[in-house]
């Protein structure tokens, strides 16, 4: 018999401009699949908000209107709630608080794709430039954000190595690091904020959740109780993708629950 989806709380419709399924193909294909606590989490990066190419005003508006309107068509169906992934929110923390302001966001996800002066790690040729600097630039931004606390959950804390090391084959020595990302859940714990497992990793060459099963149990060990998972899905054929094999990765490791945010609180859901 197959694995029960229990939440998918981090996922892309054609809101965002990578995203390729409309909100409620989404929406529909979460209830075909059985997911049971859903979170349509569409970007705001905060520093492209006015880049040509993004032009984030329109399609966060109609998110607003769009999404909450879903939660409650379908609501017989699936527990569902309008999330936002917030990326590089102290990029320009005037556009953040407008943003977290005008809207009311049952859920955010706060993500940091690209370091503060430096294009998304995706984008970067790495012959050209150190990913060590990078990667110690990228935990002092996120420390920093987690200091800030004004999001959920932190998405996807490795994802730099989803491109550093499964795209480019370098490796990094992430005990240097270590210390630092004690401090950022630490920092988390402290101001009642979760991380998630982001699944997409195992869909791609890194092939391993983000972060993996060292840095979740680290977060248990010192003390983390919230955690969510997504499948970071842009399409609806990668909705659920991993959900499975890591809610039980967090079985394992000790923890009983997940989180699933409405009205920017978490309700706790037995696993």
């Amino acid at each position: 018999m197959e694995e029960k989806i229990i939440m998918d709380c981090h996922n892309h419709s054609n809101l965002s401009p990578d995203g390729e399924n409309s909100p409620e193909d989404m929406v529909k294909r979460a209830c075909e699949l059985g997911i049971t606590y859903y979170s349509l989490t569409d970007h705001l990066e905060i520093n492209k908000f006015y880049d040509e190419e993004y032009l984030y005003e329109e399609p966060i508006k109609r998110g607003s209107e769009i999404t909450p309107a879903l939660a409650e068509k379908y609501a017989d169906k699936i527990h569902m709630s309008y999330g936002i992934e917030l990326g590089q929110p102290l990029q320009d923390m005037k556009l953040t608080e407008r943003m977290l302001s005008s809207y009311k966001y049952d859920f955010i996800i706060g993500s940091l794709h690209m370091c503060d002066g430096w294009d998304d790690f995706y984008l970067l040729d790495y012959s050209k430039v150190s990913a060590d600097m990078l990667m110690g630039l990228y935990f002092e931004e996120v420390l920093q954000m987690a200091r800030w606390g004004e999001f959920d959950v932190l998405g996807h804390l490795t994802y730099p190595l989803r491109y550093i090391t499964g795209e480019n084959g370098i490796q990094i020595d992430m005990d240097k690091y270590l210390p630092i990302i004690k401090e950022i859940f630490s920092t988390l714990i402290k101001n009642d904020m979760g991380i998630e497992i982001n699944t997409s990793g195992l869909r791609q060459k890194i092939n391993k959740p983000l972060p993996d099963e060292y840095y979740v149990a680290l977060y248990k060990e010192l003390g983390g109780r919230i955690l969510t998972v997504g499948s970071d899905a842009h399409r609806t054929a990668d909705l659920g993708k991993g959900i499975s094999e890591c809610v039980m990765m967090a079985k394992r490791l000790g923890f009983d629950s997940l989180a699933f945010y409405k009205n920017r609180k978490p309700e706790f859901v037995k696993i």
